[in-house]
């Protein structure tokens, strides 16, 4: 540090006379400035007289708030010098400074006296040293400033909590905030939600809670982008192209519905671009960097900011030149749904798009650090000791403690020829239908009490015993048991599936709230497998405990849960129903309509189908426990390329 001391004092004392010539008007000088002066007035009025020559420029007044040093502007200055003494020494820090305040980093303990300059290079004038003013800086103790202020932080999955199961576990940038700004962890209002757009978040609760609870004073941070250039998805797709004014713009809606709302709340918004995808080639082109065919989308956050006077954290710039920088080490960033093995628990499955706690921490990190050098007035609530996160700690802290590696190999089609039951043409795409019983049926020899089969155009699926379950428990341990008549499709498509069904027969001794049979859509899927642990991510249309119902089961870090919306109506013998599954990207919507009753739909937004099988989705017509139906006019077609995360 001494060397570095010894340096800065023999730059000090060789610009005491020279400062004023070495010019002003290209320099950024300080870390934190907010962008200095205009660079002139322009003209006078038509007259030709040149400016009165200026004799002197009067030096500064200088104040200290936490480690932000402002100044006033002083007349005919065209820029600053900034000084700190520290033991004696004499240290200028900042030459060209066009702003009128610096924000200060240190890096060791001590006593520090600051002063500024006032530079008028044409002239070739310098100020005296303005007043100093003291700033006493202690390694254990954070220069922030502490923030009273609720920060209220609205955006998609980069920026949201989960609660998943994975190996290395999805958690957005705005669950980590807290470590890199003063304020207690209560005062950061986490509203974003996985899966949303500027434009699809307006119907959630989650925005009527900003709108009634933001007030003057408050600050709200906005983290959307990704689901915004989802043009296969019109409830979320926003285009880039247009300006503020432009209806169903991007800009426009950021602009409407978020910046002009905190602003005339008396709030401080904070625009953020959306971070990157993670690239294996490095190099971050194109739709990882958020650049597609309906324009721009960083850059029309950057316009938005400049015209409306809104701070801008440009992340997408961050994690690009992060990522770039040791792209094989970016890659640890990002949530992983499992390792490679017992032996080798090198992270596996990764996922591009979404970041672990770890990469949350970095970017979180690195916002604030990028806060510092904005006008924004959180900026003097950053925590400036506060250590960069390292893969060493925060990495391992990041990695699920719980996890369990299942035992699980995607279906095969050219391995499974002899379980092939039928193949279904529905008009450009073709699909072919394979039979299977697995998971908690009652023991292994119990697989065999389940009828699937196809004829004539009808799949019958079912079991008249009281093997198979769909169970729910309160501890997470609840499993799923049950036969079916299934599809792969990649994870790659949009698709729609469609089938009418009919109950054939119910045993009614069998029949209670584990019973169930319908349409289902699923992560993973199990060849005649009996296992009394099954509990995999899926979302169903059908009959669950006998009732009608839209039904879904999801794995977290705790266990997993069975969820239900059901209605009275109970099946029996002769049931029909018209049962429906879209997805569209990360959107799939579900569809229960009972022949001669009502129509029950739900719309799952962002569900997770890749925990364990990263490539393939699986569609299932399915029976358990007591009930035999039948499926016809079964419908399934590819209706494009999904976007993905």
């Amino acid at each position: 540090m001494k060397s570095k001391k010894w340096l800065a004092l023999l730059l000090s004392a060789a610009m005491v006379v020279p400062v004023a010539l070495a010019g002003c008007g290209n320099g950024t000088g300080n870390e934190g400035g907010n962008g200095g002066n205009d660079g002139g007035e322009g003209g006078n009025g038509g007259t030709n007289e040149p400016p009165a020559q200026p004799t002197s420029v009067s030096a500064p007044t200088v104040s200290m708030t936490g480690n932000i040093l402002s100044w006033n502007e002083v007349k005919d200055a065209e820029c600053y010098s900034v000084h700190y003494i520290l033991d004696g020494q004499d240290f200028l820090i900042s030459e060209k400074q066009q702003g009128t305040t610096f924000v200060f980093n240190p890096k060791e303990v001590g006593e520090y006296s600051f002063y500024v300059v006032a530079i008028n290079q044409t002239y070739n004038l310098a100020s005296e040293n303005s007043a100093t003013v003291s700033f006493n800086y202690e390694a254990d103790k954070s220069v922030a400033l502490a923030s009273s202020a609720k920060i209220y932080v609205v955006g998609d999955s980069t920026v949201c909590d989960f609660n998943d199961g994975y190996y290395l576990p999805r958690k957005g940038y705005g669950t980590q905030l807290h470590n890199y700004i003063n304020c207690e962890k209560s005062q950061i209002v986490n509203l974003a939600i996985s899966g949303r757009s500027s434009k699809s978040f307006l119907s959630e609760s989650n925005y009527t809670t900003l709108k009634t609870s933001i007030t003057a004073g408050d600050y709200l941070i906005i983290g959307f982008g990704h689901n915004d250039e989802k043009s296969d998805d019109a409830a979320r797709f926003t285009s880039a192209k247009g300006d503020k004014n432009t209806a169903g713009s991007f800009q426009n809606s950021l602009y409407e519905n978020y910046v002009k709302l905190a602003k005339d709340k008396g709030a401080t918004p904070i625009l953020c671009t959306p971070i990157v995808r993670y690239d294996s080639t490095n190099k971050y082109t194109g739709s990882v960097a958020h650049v597609t065919a309906d324009g721009d989308y960083p850059e029309a956050i950057r316009t938005l900011g400049k015209e409306t006077e809104t701070t801008v954290i440009d992340l997408t710039k961050i994690t690009k030149d992060l990522y770039q920088a040791d792209n094989e080490a970016a890659q640890y960033y990002h949530a992983h749904t499992t390792y490679k093995s017992e032996t080798d628990k090198t992270p596996s499955g990764r996922d591009s798009t979404h970041i672990n706690e770890y990469g949350a921490k970095m970017i979180s990190y690195m916002f604030a650090n990028s806060l510092i050098n904005t006008d924004c007035s959180l900026k003097t609530s950053v925590i400036t000791n506060a250590l960069a996160p390292t893969y060493a700690v925060d990495f391992t802290n990041a990695i699920n403690t719980k996890y369990v590696k299942p035992a699980y190999n995607a279906f095969d089609e050219s391995a499974n020829a002899s379980r092939k039951l039928a193949e279904i043409t529905t008009n450009s795409t073709t699909s072919n239908w394979y039979k299977t019983v697995m998971g908690n049926v009652g023991g292994a020899s119990k697989l065999s009490n389940f009828t699937i089969s196809h004829a004539d155009n009808v799949f019958t699926v079912g079991t008249d015993t009281n093997s198979g379950k769909f169970e729910n428990k309160s501890d997470g341990t609840g499993v799923d048991g049950f036969g079916a008549a299934f599809t792969q499709v990649s994870a790659a498509k949009n698709f729609t599936v469609s089938a009418h069904v009919k109950v054939k027969s119910i045993n009614s001794a069998s029949v209670n709230g584990q019973t169930g049979f319908g349409l289902m859509l699923r992560d993973d899927m199990y060849l005649d497998y009996y296992a009394t642990d099954l509990a995999s991510n899926y979302v169903a249309a059908g009959i669950l405990g006998n009732k009608t119902a839209i039904f879904s089961r999801e794995k977290a870090e705790e266990g997993t849960t069975l969820t239900a919306e059901s209605n009275s109506a109970a099946a029996s013998v002769n049931s029909e129903y018209e049962l429906t599954i879209v997805r569209v990207g990360q959107s799939v919507n579900v569809t229960v309509k009972v022949v001669g009753g009502s129509t029950y739909t739900k719309n799952y937004t962002d569900f997770d189908f890749n925990a364990i099988d990263n490539e393939y989705m699986y569609v299932c017509l399915f029976a358990t426990r007591g009930d035999i139906v039948e499926f016809s006019n079964v419908q399934f077609e590819i209706t494009g390329e999904s976007q993905g995360a």
